[in-house]
């Protein structure tokens, strides 16, 4: 008997609806646009289907857990077909979808806003007021005194991190530049350690232009850096960089070179990244374009910490003792980021197998390393709780150059 489909790599979440308990399904590459809602036993059941298995596997488990209740064949086979027609499955379907949303992109003239009127408002008053808000309260006598070569803020929802932002693009207004090196994280995963839009970047508050001469530039030298530019279509690490972008630098005319950062340790594994051809060399010519640009640029990273807790893995409840533990490990990687110290971060963090799961090491590691050396200020720190069960952690950091 052949294997069934495996499930898609899917973001599942357990959640409260009605009283009672089902599992949210948001799909990082975007094939599924919609949340879906599973009962728990179908779930469950997805969550066996990992492409190894055939039907009596299935079932022969499914006895195991459920003290040796039946689960019919049928009921399987009808399951693994629902699933698959929802596109939660690895089969021609999914590849159809996949396929049709990549040349849509492709023909597209720029990058749509995936997230506008699900994440954060559709109508640009609201955003401009919310975003506008959120800068404003950031105190200026805190912000560092001399304009920052870059910053750092969270991509965590905005009405978690909404604060935290602020005072990273609070600190940026107060940088001249008028070109942006926007460096994400590719949650979706991608083929290459990083990923170029050559599109214009368009929310509710306008278009954000690609810097032309630089990527092409870029693309002289890497043309495989777009290769996988559909990666952008349904990542919300760097939208969201751009929609505050546009509320703190209202009024100036600003171009963007977008790159997404795949898991480096993909490539690395505990290992430094200035080790491996394929990082090392886009860093280099990140690093060659940016201080050819000094004068006019700036970078932003746009990443969360930790993740921790039940909803991530961890055995531990997200209480107070947690969320202690995580603010000790981010602060021992962030004092590595303000003595701009790349390698000391990656070893800090990759280096001991990530426990807390910080999602930012393989950007912010780019960044210290293409502005190196550079000097960090910590603006801001959080943590939220994740509705799941869990933590999540970001920060705000700016970037200047490093005292005499």
């Amino acid at each position: 008997m052949s294997s069934l489909p495996r499930l898609r790599a899917l973001d599942l979440v357990p959640t409260h609806v009605g009283g009672r308990t089902v599992v949210a399904v948001r799909d990082p590459e975007g094939l599924v646009k919609d949340t879906l809602l599973l009962p728990l036993e179908v779930a469950e059941l997805a969550l066996l289907l990992d492409g190894q298995r055939d039907a009596v596997d299935v079932q022969v488990e499914w006895a195991r857990r459920h003290q040796g209740q039946l689960l019919l064949q049928s009921d399987l086979l009808r399951i693994v077909e629902e699933l698959d027609r929802w596109g939660l499955l690895e089969t021609e379907r999914a590849r159809a979808r996949r396929q049709a949303a990549e040349q849509a992109f492709r023909a597209a003239p720029d990058r749509p806003p995936y997230f506008a009127g699900k994440s954060y408002p559709l109508e640009p008053a609201a955003l401009r007021g919310q975003l506008g808000a959120y800068v404003r309260a950031a105190d200026p006598a805190r912000l560092p005194s001399t304009p920052p070569l870059g910053v750092v803020a969270p991509h965590v929802d905005f009405q978690r991190g909404g604060v935290c932002y602020g005072w990273a693009y609070a600190a940026l207004a107060r940088s001249p530049a008028t070109t942006l090196l926007m460096l994400g994280v590719a949650h979706g995963g991608a083929p290459h350690p990083f990923v170029l839009c050559t599109k214009p970047y368009r929310t509710p508050l306008g278009t954000l232009p690609v810097d032309r001469e630089w990527v092409a530039e870029l693309l002289q030298e890497a043309p495989h850096l777009a290769e996988a530019e559909h990666v952008h279509r349904a990542e919300h690490s760097l939208e969201f960089q751009a929609v505050f972008v546009q509320a703190a630098l209202q009024g100036r005319r600003v171009r963007v070179v977008p790159i997404l950062c795949s898991a480096f340790e993909q490539w690395a594994g505990r290992g430094s990244p200035r080790g491996i051809p394929e990082v090392e060399r886009v860093v280099q010519l990140l690093r060659r374009g940016f201080q050819s640009r000094r004068d006019r640029a700036a970078v932003v990273v746009g990443v969360d910490f930790s993740h921790v807790g039940p909803r991530f893995g961890d055995p531990e409840p997200p209480d107070s003792s947690l969320a202690l533990r995580t603010s000790a490990g981010d602060h021992r990687a962030l004092e590595h980021v303000l003595r701009g110290d790349a390698e000391g971060f990656w070893r800090e963090v990759a280096g001991g197998g990530n426990p807390q799961r910080i999602d930012a090491t393989s950007a912010l590691y780019a960044a210290l390393r293409i502005l190196e050396p550079v000097h960090g200020h910590l603006l801001h720190y959080a943590q939220a709780p994740d509705p799941a069960g869990g933590i999540v952690s970001f920060a705000a950091l700016a970037f200047t150059s490093p005292p005499p």
